[in-house]
């Protein structure tokens, strides 16, 4: 069997090759979509761990958006409501805005500023590189204290320490208490360009007629689910949503965007797998009909090793080994 496949260099390398391509192409594509889904969910973690947002808008959208627009501000009183439920551990209501942000002529456009209070900073995975986060003497005061995310920090000094720095957030002065660590960036959005004021600042400087982002997390021990049904109950009644109605705000966690993302590549991965399995097959098929091609090629071969004993078994262990 050796001493044939190596008479036949040519036609062995071309045989294995198709089954060579289709297992290489079949480990790639599964390698990818291990390594795609190991990603997406090591970026969601750095959005922070068994966070609950309690938002006007659902994270992912479905249907008419014009139902969402409709819908009735979330304030800060029902910010404190949540927080006062014994099932929420941490929370924090957000008020979120775009501005441009500057520094001595250096100018971000349109970054994220978002007005918070400090336990924003556990719940949403924070880590503060130099200086401090808000404080709640920050709140109380209505400080201009900002924290600036690591992309706004190499903008606009890119060779000086920011602490104790002003800079110009849409158009209001602020000084940097703060530099946060860097988060990378979730389906190719920077997590690291914004800055954090204290939420009574925001008000004071952005307006106040916005609807609150309320983050929080369970209390300890608690399952994540019954604190959710905890929130849905208590926003329900605040909010007088009639029995049977659906839900006029949505309840976002890291499960809704695996899940969402979970949907779109589902059917290409499936896709994907199945054009690659095809390949394999046919390298199959391949090796299939390269063998009956030698078989058939052979019988004078055949005929002969029959004619001085050799058994039906061993002819046939002779060309399987060759498959083989």
């Amino acid at each position: 069997a050796v001493r044939t496949l190596r008479s036949h260099k040519l036609r062995s390398a071309l045989t294995m090759l198709g089954v060579v391509i289709g297992t290489g192409a079949l480990v790639a594509v599964m390698a990818l979509i291990a390594g795609l889904n190991s990603s997406v969910a090591a970026q969601f973690q750095a959005v922070g761990t068994d966070i609950i947002s309690v938002s006007r808008y659902p994270w992912v959208q479905m249907g008419d958006s014009e139902e969402y627009r409709d819908r009735k501000l979330i304030t800060l009183e029902d910010a404190e409501a949540v927080g006062r439920l014994p099932s929420v551990g941490l929370m924090s209501p957000n008020i979120h805005t775009r501005r441009h942000i500057s520094h001595e002529g250096r100018i971000l456009r349109y970054s994220l500023v978002t007005g918070t209070t400090p336990e924003h900073e556990t719940i949403a995975n924070f880590a503060v590189g130099s200086g401090r986060f808000i404080t709640e003497f920050d709140v109380e005061r209505r400080r201009q204290s900002v924290v600036i995310g690591a992309d706004v920090a190499d903008e606009l000094f890119p060779v000086r320490d920011p602490l104790e720095k002003d800079i110009r957030v849409g158009g209001k002065r602020f000084t940097v208490v703060g530099v946060l660590e860097s988060k990378g960036s979730i389906f190719g959005e920077s997590m690291d360009d914004l800055v954090i004021i204290p939420i009574t600042t925001f008000e004071k400087a952005f307006g106040s007629r916005r609807s609150v982002v309320i983050d929080c997390s369970p209390a300890e021990g608690v399952p994540i689910e019954r604190t959710i049904d905890d929130i849905r109950h208590l926003m329900r009644l605040r909010r007088g949503v009639p029995r049977g109605e659906p839900d006029d705000f949505a309840i976002n966690t890291q499960d809704d965007l695996m899940s969402a993302y979970n949907n779109l590549t589902g059917v290409l991965y499936f896709a994907m797998t199945g054009i690659v399995a095809l390949a394999l097959l046919v390298g199959g098929i391949g090796v299939m009909n390269v063998m009956l091609v030698s078989v058939a090629e052979r019988t004078r071969e055949i005929g002969v090793r029959k004619a001085i004993g050799a058994r039906r078994r061993d002819i046939s262990s002779q060309f399987l080994v060759e498959s083989i």
